[in-house]
């Protein structure tokens, strides 16, 4: 954005404050000096038209300020432990005195973002309202507030209040809690906060009161919902520091957890000397008093997240070079939700709304969305739609429909401009957030969302069935028991399973990807195996095609992206064989690098098949009872698994206490004229189950090697005297249970410990699986790193999205 104000004066007695504040604004011409009275030396050589000072004599330096740059905008930076500073400003507020506030414990980064935003502010606009008609109701010490609108900005706000409301409860840098703002009853603004940047009595036309003028953010930043993600493969910090670079990301360094002097670092690039990486750079300030190899962080933003880590300072020299050994792993958190794409020229939208403040009508085009949310242009120098607006919206969709929705700005930012110098166009970017998107709306999104990613891939659900059913026979894809391909007699039954489950697109997605001369080149689907897992599956490429690798990458990048567009997907899970040498060794490379304790899981079993037409009749013997088990077993499931660690598989397999029996997913998946369910079988103990069987449940043919109609076992104690029986008992029942559903065969997925006792009754061991489940906050950092997977294969995935891939071809 191009901002008509470029000379700043930041007046400080600490010389670690004024470098920060210098560092804060790169883009500016910034002359820092220690006192007031050098301050006003050189406000006799040039007027600049931003002044940072501490607030001690402000009222004085305030009115030598008028005489010598009448224009500047006057911040002062305070700290609320000191009382005599914040009377100071009170009293200079109280005389008339215009200026705002900046609160001295900010870090470098927030500094930067509050004084853009200040000086945003200077050039936006702002409208006189009819206080009559604006209600602002608002929180201060946990009393409510309410006053009247009189002027309204993108930024902030002058309300007026009873004169009857004491001014010493609204010192500047106040933070104002909940603030609403309603127009005629409607609400139009709302934020979690606002600072009072000075309050003082007036008598006008509107009678006596208390005029508060207040400030509020640009962004509605909510904190992350999870704890960040460790990225600790020092190859995989190197490349995410260098394509920060490529960005652009500014990069901030301070010392190991101290924010009080934080330098914005300059011309870094990314060396390796020895072996070891290095940030070489520069920055206008210096860390004072480090030692050699002192700890320091190292933080930057990029693609909607922020990385942070502990690197070393190996050189600090006077003239600002720096040498920083790069941290050997970063912390990664998410700020946005949902990556968002731009529509292509044949897939616009538009949005009409009136605007929130002035009411005026306004029609914009999509910058950029996601069915999460979408950003428009729009100009701050005479439109107002401050971050918390609400907008009751029509969207224009690509095929020329229009559906209601409605929108909260979440964010507000200055684009790139040629504007005028005397502050004439200031283009900005407005970031919503969707609160109601109607069904027709979401997919007329997605669509344009998988056109933006690969034009050659498509909704694959009304594809017939059985030319993807060709294509996996060409491709290989062999494993599947229950339905081999010299037998077509359920190929009706797959096909409608596969329509009713990926028609919707909520119990799954199934894509194909075609070429205009060659057809259909390859197939993956995903399927909601439990309520919050999406499980990517049946990936399959004809061989032979030159672009191979690429289409398996597109393929797999864009099914898992379309599960993280499921706001109530938590988890991504892939499943391959051990003996598939190439998912196995990619994937087995990608679940380790990205371990992460508490978010992801990985694990292996061995998949035992029993074919009920040609099994043995078992052997007539005394087994322990098997029983249904009941909500207290449902209990100690839980607990036992919580016990072993794999809180990832509770949370992943519906096994909490009320989701065991798949009650809320059976619900889900009757909806469509589908079967899913669990059952629960116990062998009962002296003091507790002695083992559990979890049977899986479901229509054929949700998964073709029918990991939905297997059974698991839980043994707590392989070391009692009676746990091979029990576990004897249980596959007994897993058995019949299987003839009483009219299954052609019993699934087994167990530990090696339980091979013995399967092959004892029939049971075939076709092979060990691997599995990988992870949180859907590590699938950007996954794409990075199965990103590089493809490149190094010979690939060139050419757009730089941020997505995640997988496999379960190797079935």
């Amino acid at each position: 954005m191009s901002v008509p104000i470029r000379d700043v004066l930041v007046v400080h007695p600490n010389a670690g404050r004024r470098a920060a504040l210098a560092s804060a604004l790169p883009s500016y011409r910034v002359v820092a000096v220690e006192s007031k009275t050098e301050a006003a030396f050189r406000l006799v050589d040039a007027a600049p038209a931003l002044i940072i000072a501490p607030p001690d004599n402000a009222r004085l330096f305030l009115r030598q300020v008028a005489d010598t740059a009448p224009d500047a905008l006057r911040v002062f930076i305070y700290s609320k432990s000191d009382p005599a500073g914040l009377a100071e400003l009170m009293q200079s507020a109280a005389e008339g005195h215009v200026f705002s506030v900046l609160d001295d414990a900010l870090s470098g980064p927030e500094l930067g973002r509050t004084l853009s935003h200040l000086l945003q502010h200077r050039g936006s606009a702002s409208v006189v309202v009819p206080p009559s008609s604006y209600l602002v109701q608002f929180e201060l010490n946990e009393q409510g507030y309410q006053a009247r609108g009189l002027e309204i900005g993108n930024f902030g706000a002058t309300l007026l209040l009873s004169s009857d409301v004491p001014l010493s409860e609204f010192p500047p840098g106040v933070t104002l809690e909940a603030l609403r703002i309603e127009r005629e009853g409607q609400l139009i603004f709302k934020t979690t906060w606002a600072h009072v940047q000075r309050a003082h009595p007036g008598v006008d036309e509107h009678g006596a009161h208390l005029r508060l003028d207040i400030s509020w953010a640009t962004a509605m930043h909510p904190p992350p919902p999870v704890p960040g993600v460790t990225m600790e493969e020092q190859s995989e910090v190197v490349a995410t520091l260098r394509k920060g670079l490529r960005r652009e990301a500014v990069l901030w360094l301070q010392r190991a957890n101290d924010s009080s002097v934080q330098l914005l670092l300059e011309e870094p690039v990314v060396e390796m000397v020895d072996g070891v990486a290095v940030l070489r750079c520069r920055s206008s300030c210096r860390l004072e008093g480090t030692a050699s190899n002192e700890a320091v962080d190292l933080f930057f933003e990029m693609g909607g997240q922020s990385y942070s880590g502990v690197g070393h300072l190996l050189v600090n020299d006077p003239d600002g070079r720096m040498v920083v050994r790069v941290p050997h792993s970063l912390v990664v958190r998410n700020w946005r939700s949902l990556p968002r794409f731009k529509p292509g020229p044949d897939n616009r939208f538009l949005v009409s709304f009136l605007a929130p403040v002035t009411g005026h009508h306004t029609t914009r085009a999509v910058l950029d969305l996601s069915v999460g949310g979408l950003s428009f242009p729009f100009d701050a120098s005479s439109e107002i739609i401050p971050a918390g607006s609400r907008l009751e919206t029509s969207m224009l969709l690509p095929d020329g429909t229009s559906t209601e929705c409605q929108l909260e700005v979440r964010s507000i930012h200055g684009l790139p401009s040629d504007g005028r110098v005397d502050g004439g166009l200031r283009p900005f970017r407005a970031g919503a957030r969707f609160l109601e998107l109607p069904q027709s709306a979401r997919d007329a999104i997605l669509r344009a969302f998988m056109t933006s990613r690969c034009a050659a891939i498509s909704d694959g659900s009304q594809a017939p069935f059985r030319d993807i059913w060709h294509l996996m026979e060409e491709a290989r894809y062999r494993f599947h028991p229950d339905y081999p391909f010299a037998d077509d007699s359920s190929l009706d039954m797959l096909e409608e399973t596969h329509r009713k489950v990926y028609s919707g697109g909520v119990l799954g997605r199934s894509l194909i990807y075609s070429s205009a001369t060659k057809g259909l080149q390859g197939n993956i689907a995903a399927l909601r195996i439990h309520s919050r897992t999406w499980l990517v599956q049946h990936l399959a490429v004809r061989p032979g095609v030159r672009r191979n690798e690429q289409i398996s990458y597109e393929l797999s990048n864009l099914v898992v992206e379309l599960g993280e567009v499921q706001q109530d997907v938590e988890f991504i899970r892939y499943s391959w064989r051990k003996d598939n040498r190439w998912p196995s060794r990619r994937m087995g490379w990608l679940a380790r690098a990205m371990e992460t304790p508490g978010l992801s899981m990985l694990r292996h079993f061995c998949y035992m098949y029993l074919p009920l037409a040609s099994a043995p009749s078992p052997a007539p013997r005394a087994l322990p009872p098997v029983r249904d088990g009941m909500r207290n077993d449902y209990v100690w499931i839980e607990l036992h698994l919580r016990d072993r660690g794999e809180l990832v598989r509770v949370l992943c397999e519906d096994l909490l206490t009320d989701e065991v029996d798949l009650s809320s997913l059976r619900a889900r998946f009757r909806e469509h004229g589908l079967h899913r369910s669990r059952r629960v079988f116990v062998v009962d103990g002296e003091h507790g189950p002695l083992a559990v069987a979890l049977s899986e449940e479901a229509t054929p043919g949700l998964n073709l090697i029918e990991k939905t109609n297997a059974f698991w076992l839980l043994v707590p104690d392989r070391a009692h005297p009676r746990a091979r029986e029990a576990v004897q008992a249980l596959i007994q029942r897993c058995v019949e249970h299987a003839r009483e559903r009219g299954r052609p065969s019993a699934i087994a997925l167990v530990d090696e410990e339980d091979i013995e006792v399967l092959h004892e009754v029939g049971f075939q061991n076709l092979g060990r699986f691997s599995e990988w489940i992870f949180h859907r906050s590590m699938i950007r950092r996954g794409c990075e790193l199965w990103r590089s997977v493809f490149e190094r294969l010979g690939g060139t995935p050419a757009p730089d999205w941020e997505s995640s891939s997988s496999e379960e071809a190797g079935e």
